[in-house]
């Protein structure tokens, strides 16, 4: 049986000082919706190697983020914390600051779960 990493839990207030940052292995471009396709490359492992043999693996897997996700995109650049993101989101989308930074927050848990971007969390 697998065990679980346990994560370090963190304050409220720690998470809106939290600034996220994208992952700098990653290539962008425009899409004609207006969105962003972040590019991401598979690493050459042997096991890639192997199935590759039997089994049509591609080198380059898109994906693609709505206009939205692109807003979040250029916002995660190390330089804006959470709760100056969640400000610039309230304001823009005439969100509440509770809907705002909810909807930030789980949008920027998906794309930590998929690596393209990393939370850096202040040192207390």
């Amino acid at each position: 049986m697998r065990r679980r990493r346990k994560l370090p839990r963190f304050t409220p207030e720690e998470v809106l000082l939290s600034r996220p940052v994208r992952n700098a292995a990653l290539s962008t471009e425009p899409t004609e919706e207006g969105g962003l396709r972040i590019i991401i490359e598979r690493r050459p492992e042997w096991w890639v190697k192997v199935l590759s043999a039997f089994l049509p693996i591609p080198k380059r897997r898109p994906v693609d983020l709505d206009p939205l996700g692109k807003e979040v995109w250029e916002l995660c650049d190390g330089e804006h914390t959470l709760r100056e993101m969640v400000k610039a989101f309230q304001e823009r989308h005439m969100l509440s600051r509770a809907e705002a930074e909810w909807s930030l927050r789980t949008y920027l848990r998906d794309l930590a779960k998929r690596n393209l971007v990393a939370i850096a969390v202040p040192r207390k």
